[in-house]
């Protein structure tokens, strides 16, 4: 089991990295998200530090995923997509 990432990360920074990424903008995430672009920024140098690895390069006033940004990019998006099939199923068991 990942304990390291189940330790250090939580799913609002991968909420808030996913939204970067897809979004292209720490500004545009944190409208989004209804967060302040400095709480965007903090939960991205977290994620950062959790993986020990940049997660973004600066491309002008853009930002783009680095090699590591893009694995976990498209693992955020599995667990999303799995936890969305999990609120559907337990709403029709209600």
């Amino acid at each position: 089991m990942p304990v390291h990432l189940i330790r250090h990360a939580t799913l609002r920074q991968l909420q808030v990295f996913e939204a970067i990424v897809r979004l292209g903008s720490f500004t545009r995430a944190a409208e989004e998200l209804f967060l302040t672009q400095p709480t965007v920024s903090m939960h991205i140098r977290k994620m950062s530090e959790a993986m020990g690895l940049p997660l973004f390069e600066h491309v002008g006033r853009n930002v783009k995923p680095t090699e590591a940004g893009l694995e976990l990019y498209e693992a955020c998006r599995k667990m999303f997509e799995t936890l969305a099939n999990l609120e559907m199923k337990m709403a029709d068991l209600k």
